[in-house]
């Protein structure tokens, strides 16, 4: 037992400080461990207040995430009108857009003396694009910039999924030190584009009317059908089906000092219903983009960037059954008990999609009596570096309420942020904790 733990606890915060500078999209919950929803990002999450937890269904959990790298939305749309140029010149090199969440359908957590049984249904979704700067420039101003020059296309890339998950989770306690957590789930696909192979250029002739590229590019689907269409089996995703794992490990340093790993969202999905691919590989050439100089899109010359881009793109189409892998998450959590009541913590963490997206948050968590736990942090995220988060947990008989977010100024102005994430929800508790998992 003594040599497994070792080889766990290497391999775990191994790939945790691999990783340690980056984060994942959840930064508050995990410091809310009364909430049992606590142990999706956090395995080894425990809480005194209750012995079993139920997730009502469909308002025991509903997450939101939002993630733009690139702008402000009130930064592109101002007075009604959409103007990129404000944008456009502080782009990076690649840039993302992310949008997310899930919502439990139903969550049972039983709590034992040494060890801690979770099962849970959820839906969840998420939509991923990233693009280049010159992607954007194009688009907007056309090519007479990129006289003599090559676009740089390399990359750009769009994901979407959306599945079914049945989790089964056990957090066992080791000794009084440490304690491991590992949660298998059964993954049902509903929805999914993949971007698998992105090679593409533009180059634009020096008088700036002609272009010539080359294109490598395959997207795969599955479930993108017309709503005549639809039967049983795709509301239950049973012909796209995978496997996923989740694990971590916490371990304490003293009576006032543990530190936690978790590395989730490792698996795939292997989608074989209503597939339909799409396969681009060759040489073009053609007429260039022209656009309007304008600031008001409607103006954009629409049909010429239609006609130009039915050019490039010449897939070929075929039904071939595919893997789509999700996104994995790895985190580093500290935590000291300054008194009794009060706690402080730290966090990094990490997940990637081609390229990583990272955070960092400090925080403190009080909790009053059996019905308040709070927290508050502070979370730095890429090219956004001022982020106050919160959460709270309020208890009253057998219900229990919740809120966190990473994020309180996107509750009140939710267009002038760059970064986004909640969680609300209600649970049914029941029981007291057996003493010995204190």
């Amino acid at each position: 037992m003594l040599v497994f733990k070792n080889i766990i606890l290497g391999i775990l915060f191994t790939v945790c400080g691999m990783f340690s500078l980056y984060a994942q999209h959840e930064m508050t919950l995990p410091s809310l461990s009364w909430v049992p929803q606590a142990s999706y990002t956090d395995l080894t999450a425990q809480n005194d207040q209750y012995k079993t937890s139920v997730s009502v269904p469909v308002i025991g959990s509903l997450q939101l995430n939002y993630f733009n790298s690139g702008f402000k939305y009130n930064t592109l749309v101002q007075n009604n009108t959409i103007d990129p140029n404000n944008v456009i010149p502080k782009l990076k090199k690649y840039n993302q857009l992310y949008t997310g969440g899930s919502v439990d359908l139903f969550a049972l957590r039983i709590q034992k003396k040494n060890a801690t049984i979770q099962v849970s249904l959820r839906d969840v979704w998420t939509q991923r694009f990233v693009y280049t700067k010159d992607l954007a420039d194009i688009i907007w101003n056309g090519n007479a910039s990129f006289a003599g020059n090559s676009v740089h296309l390399n990359n750009v890339r769009f994901a979407a999924n959306y599945y079914r998950e049945l989790g089964v989770a056990v957090t066992k306690k080791i000794n009084d030190k440490f304690s491991v957590g590992v949660r298998g789930k059964f993954l049902m696909g509903l929805t999914n584009v993949t971007t698998q192979q992105s090679k593409n250029s533009l180059y634009t002739d020096p008088n700036g009317l002609y272009l010539n590229g080359h294109s490598e590019f395959t997207m795969l689907t599955s479930g993108l059908i017309n709503a005549d269409q639809v039967n049983a089996s795709d509301l239950l995703g049973l012909k796209n089906l995978g496997a996923g794992l989740d694990i971590g490990a916490r371990y304490k340093l003293n009576d006032k000092i543990s530190i936690a790993c978790n590395v989730n969202n490792i698996g795939f999905i292997h989608w074989k219903q209503h597939v339909q691919n799409y396969r681009v590989n060759g040489d073009y050439n053609y007429t260039g983009i022209v656009m309007k100089d304008s600031a008001n899109i409607v103006n954009a010359d629409w049909q010429n960037i239609g006609d130009s881009l039915q050019n490039i793109f010449k897939p070929k189409k075929d039904t071939k059954a595919y893997n789509s892998w999700l996104t994995p998450s790895v985190y580093l959590n500290g935590n000291y008990i300054v008194k009794e009541d009060l706690s402080v913590y730290a966090s990094v963490a990490m997940d990637f999609y081609h390229s990583v997206r990272g955070a960092l948050t400090v925080g403190a968590t009080q909790t009053i009596g059996k019905t308040i736990q709070a927290t508050l942090n502070y979370t730095i995220t890429p090219n956004n570096y001022f982020n106050i988060g919160t959460g709270i947990a309020l208890r009253g008989g057998p219900i229990q309420m919740y809120l966190a977010t990473d994020n309180i100024v996107a509750l009140f102005d939710p267009y002038a942020v760059k970064y986004f994430n909640m969680r609300l929800g209600m649970n049914l508790i029941f029981g007291k904790v057996d003493k010995e998992i204190n």
